[in-house]
Formats: C-alpha cells, sequence, structure tokens
C-alpha cells in the first residue's frame, strides 16, 4: 500500500496504479484503476475516479466508483456518488445524490456475430 501522509499538499491531477492511503491534501482530481483509502484528516477538492473508496475525511466533489464506496462517520463528502454499492455510517455528512449502479458485465456465453457473405 502507498501512503500520502498529512504534511503533503497536491494541486493537480493526481494517478496511481496500486491501494493508496491518503492523509494529505488534494485540489485537483483522483483517477485510479486501485482502491483508495481518504483518511480522517484529508482533504480533497476535485473529482475522484477509483476502483473503490473509504472516506474517513473531507471530500468536495463527485465520486464515482466501479465497485463500493464506503462513508465513514467522520466523513463529509459535498458532491455525487456513483458506485456499484454504497454504505454510509451514522454521523456522516453526505450532500449531494447517489445512484447505484452495477458495471456493465459480459455475457457468460455471448454469441458469435453472424457473418455476411
Amino acid at each position: 500500500m502507498n501512503n500520502l501522509f498529512a504534511n503533503v499538499e497536491i494541486k493537480g491531477f493526481l494517478t496511481f496504479s496500486q491501494e493508496l492511503l491518503m492523509e494529505g491534501r488534494i485540489e485537483g482530481d483522483v483517477s485510479s484503476t486501485a482502491p483508495l483509502t481518504i483518511g480522517e484528516h484529508a482533504f480533497v477538492k476535485g473529482t475522484v475516479n477509483t476502483r473503490s473508496v473509504v472516506v474517513h475525511g473531507h471530500v468536495e466533489g463527485n465520486i464515482t466508483v466501479q465497485e463500493r464506496c464506503d462513508v465513514k462517520s467522520t466523513a463529509t463528502i459535498i458532491g455525487n456518488i456513483t458506485a456499484a454499492t454504497f454504505a454510509i455510517e451514522a454521523g456522516a455528512t453526505f450532500c449531494g445524490h447517489s445512484q447505484v449502479k452495477q458495471a456493465p458485465s459480459t455475457p457468460k456465453n455471448p454469441q458469435k456475430p453472424s457473418r455476411l457473405l
């Protein structure tokens, strides 16, 4: 797991390819195919687009994840959430809309396209 410590501040676009624990501050968009944990003292101002996210801290912006979004009791989110699974603990602050939808799945036995001659 990678760490972005509390004393780190980023202004710009953040991408990563392995699980990340963020305790610092970012003003910009966050994008990855890996899981993200936003620590209790972390602050994100921008969109978050990752495989999954656990939010303990503060997010101002939309969150889109392919799998699960967990919002813990210490979290504050101002923005919309789109996820396949969404859970929010009592005590969390969420101001926005949520949309729960599964990622598109591929058929188990796809039909072969017919061939035109």
